[in-house]
């Protein structure tokens, strides 16, 4: 039997506080990477150069990399042993590009579910279409 996946929310960081309540911070559905070779100075609205304390001007270098994200999951009807795989994959050229297996020990099966997973920097090398899927017995149960 498969969860029921409530939620696969994407963030650029996912907080807990003490009450062990998540705070998901900078949500986003894509990403756009340029490759720059040599640093780009940063301009505020106005068009002036940013610059520090000391005068010197802000450089902005972006190499390629969407860097890493993290992803909040939340799942319900969850049986005992429950194996997931959380997987980004490259849907224009339908391959994977990196997986990692989660398992779900001891959930009371009616209540929420919720996994915090820290993901690695994103190994996108060209434009494309690319998503986030959640596989359990083989079957996708969730992507973004």
């Amino acid at each position: 039997m498969v969860p029921v996946l409530q939620a696969l929310v994407l963030a650029e960081h996912v907080y807990e506080d003490k009450s062990g309540s998540k705070i998901i911070a900078g949500t986003f559905n894509s990403a756009i990477i340029r490759e720059r070779k040599t640093p780009q100075p940063i301009t505020d609205d106005d068009g002036n150069a940013v610059v520090d304390g000391e005068g010197n001007r802000a450089m902005s270098i972006t190499s390629g990399s969407s860097g890493a994200p993290w992803a909040y999951i939340s799942l319900t009807d969850v049986c005992e042993n429950t194996e997931l795989v959380l997987q980004f994959v490259s849907l224009t050229k339908n391959i994977v590009l990196f997986g990692s297996k989660l398992t779900v020990q001891r959930p009371e099966r009616l209540k929420t579910v919720e996994i915090v997973a820290k993901l690695p920097d994103l190994p996108i090398t060209e434009p494309g279409a690319y998503a986030f899927e959640i596989i359990c017995e083989g079957e996708v149960i969730g992507s973004h």
